[in-house]
């Protein structure tokens, strides 16, 4: 006899953060195929309608009267799902591959490190080749687009986290790197499919790549650019684009989002002083994109803004810069975003690990210092939306004298 596993099938309608998936079904149950993890948000749920799932195998775990009217399925009936024909499976219509698949923060925290840190890697070596005039390496820097884009579809938060670790002496390949991070969830936010994320990733790697030829004193200097530094800066983008062009890049999304991130709906901005009726939405993104990242990111001359601040400051240009898009990318981000540091009311200093859409000041965070005893105590996760402890204020690392990049990774892993 058949031993039979706690399994039930749902329609995709009824699908809730928080099941585990086994199985997702296709095309009204033509094809099936094994697709584990366990839904993390209802983007994902979104994500997979937008594919053409239509049913799910859901695993039942604690709630007993949620599977009180469960399909009982067999090891053996279980097996037949995965038995399709890759063949009969359409690339933009089939769910994402293993590689894709939802998982936990924990699950994903590690290896999304090891992107970042391999993605900040290539950026300086690119920069490097630019100066060069070394070839860009196209498809070490694709494939790094991709791996952005697969971590961010696995779990929203864990790779973004690592945007708030911020060291002046590294800001242009963190840049670049932060700006693709953050293009990617912005795009799959707004609901754009993973092609185009893709796209709009690796064109947020290279948007600032002319600026490998800026002189070093230029980049560095602590005070205000004359009229001629200014110009040779705003050259970075002609030097981008015959980088790109040369070696491939040739993408009309790589192109808009390289050319146009720096113009402003004003017409104040450059190289061409577009106004915004010739600006695209994906030109207006990647300016906002590029400017809040920018503003939070430290320079040797200048220190970073909070997130708060670059993002008020992006609501109060409302001349330059599209609010509509400024508003979703705040929804999108959050009030506090992940990776943030911030003091609760029960005097702990505490890291943003995953947000809140529903109620942007009730996050989930990690503790790992107490304003009390003066020192740091053992991680403790904290679910602000059922707790009475509050977010009192965002707070500068270097004020603590703690490290940001070793409380992120030691605090989330």
């Amino acid at each position: 006899m058949t031993k039979a596993v706690n399994l039930k099938i749902l329609s995709i309608n009824d699908l809730k953060p928080g099941m585990f998936v086994t199985t997702v079904i296709l095309n009204d149950a033509k094809n099936k195929v094994k697709n584990q993890g366990r839904v993390n948000s209802q983007r994902t749920i979104d994500s997979l309608k937008k594919q053409g799932v239509t049913q799910v195998i859901i695993k039942c775990e604690h709630d007993e009267r949620s599977c009180s009217e469960s399909v009982n399925i067999t090891h053996q009936e279980e097996n037949k799902t995965s038995q399709v024909d890759v063949n009969d499976q359409q690339p933009l219509s089939s769910p994402p591959p293993p590689s894709t698949a939802p998982c936990s923060l924990d699950e994903e925290f590690t290896r999304s490190c090891e992107v970042y840190d391999n993605t900040t890697k290539c950026i300086q070596d690119l920069l490097k080749r630019a100066q060069n005039q070394q070839s860009l390496s196209p498809e070490a820097i694709s494939l790094l687009a991709g791996e952005i884009t697969d971590s961010v579809i696995r779990n929203e938060y864990a790779i973004t986290i690592l945007t708030r670790i911020r060291h002046h002496s590294t800001y242009q390949w963190e840049h670049a790197t932060n700006c693709a991070i953050l293009v990617c969830g912005f795009a799959l936010f707004l609901g754009l499919n993973k092609q185009t994320a893709q796209k709009m990733t690796l064109g947020a790697l290279l948007h600032d790549i002319g600026v490998a030829k800026i002189p070093k004193g230029i980049i560095d200097k602590p005070n205000k650019l004359t009229s001629n530094e200014m110009n040779v800066v705003k050259k970075h983008l002609s030097w981008g684009h015959q980088l790109c062009k040369r070696d491939g890049f040739t993408d009309p999304i790589i192109m808009d989002m390289l050319i146009n991130h720096h113009e402003r709906l004003d017409g104040s901005g450059y190289p061409r002083g577009m106004k915004k009726e010739k600006l695209s939405k994906l030109a207006r993104i990647t300016a906002i994109v590029d400017v809040y990242d920018a503003m939070t990111g430290d320079k040797r001359y200048k220190k970073s803004q909070q997130p708060i601040n670059a993002l008020r400051y992006l609501l109060g240009q409302k001349d330059k810069f599209d609010q509509s898009i400024v508003q979703q990318f705040i929804k999108y981000l959050g009030v506090h975003p992940v990776g943030s540091l911030v003091q609760l009311s029960d005097d702990k200093l505490a890291v943003i690990i995953e947000g809140n859409r529903s109620e942007p000041l009730k996050p989930k965070v990690k503790i790992f210092y107490s304003l009390k005893l003066q020192q740091y105590v053992n991680p403790k996760y904290y679910d602000l939306a059922t707790s009475p402890i509050t977010i009192i204020t965002s707070v500068r690392a270097e004020d603590f004298n703690i490290n940001s990049a070793k409380v992120i990774r030691n605090t989330v892993s």
